[in-house]
């Protein structure tokens, strides 16, 4: 299955509310926790099967940006509860909250995990996609055998087909070689939320 990682504090809630209309399965990551009411600015999880970008030519208001697609066999309530475990830790000054929903932020400190968080991560997804400079692409994530993360770019038809067109190109077809991760291809600027700050050790 594959899930949308979509940030309503950064884009907003008129494309939170059509995400919801979109794709009937999601859950917040913030679920069972003290953050639980801060539905306006929560990340969200949905479980798509069509080209959720293609929502942008519905609306000028439409905003998708830095979104994370994450594959796993695992269900909704699995995903959510095992990335939970990540957004939650105890700092020097006490709780802090780490934006692993935001692929920037995620990119930029995986290989400051410990590899047992990395051999972890990747024992619970098969891969990540991130939005590619074409918008024909997406850029696949994955381990190499040390567990540093490799980018590959692939076609977004073979793996979000069109909502008007049911059958999916073959998956594989890749543009390019996987690339080993540069730190300089990803934004350092985090976007804080509107109402509440979420800070990265």
């Amino acid at each position: 299955m594959r899930f949308l990682c979509y940030d309503t504090a950064l884009n907003e809630e008129y494309t939170l509310i059509r995400l919801l209309q979109q794709y009937p399965r999601y859950g917040s990551l913030f679920t069972g926790t003290d953050d639980e009411q801060i539905w306006d600015a929560a990340p969200y999880l949905f479980e798509v099967d069509s080209n959720f970008y293609e929502l942008r030519g519905d609306s000028s208001l439409i905003r998708l940006d830095h979104c994370m697609l994450l594959e796993t066999g695992e269900c909704m309530e699995a995903v959510v509860q095992f990335l939970q475990q990540f957004i939650y830790r105890n700092g020097q000054t006490g709780l802090v909250y780490f934006r692993i929903w935001d692929p920037r932020v995620l990119l930029r400190e995986f290989a400051e995990w410990s590899e047992k968080d990395r051999v972890m991560f990747f024992e619970f997804f098969d891969c990540f996609y991130t939005e590619a400079a074409d918008e024909a692409l997406l850029d696949q994530w994955k381990p190499d055998r040390r567990y540093e993360l490799t980018r590959m770019p692939v076609r977004r038809a073979a793996i979000l087909p069109d909502r008007e067109a049911p059958e999916m190109e073959p998956q594989g077809e890749t543009a390019e070689e996987p690339q080993a991760f540069n730190e300089e291809t990803a934004p350092v600027k985090d976007v804080p939320s509107k109402r509440r700050r979420f800070f990265i050790e």
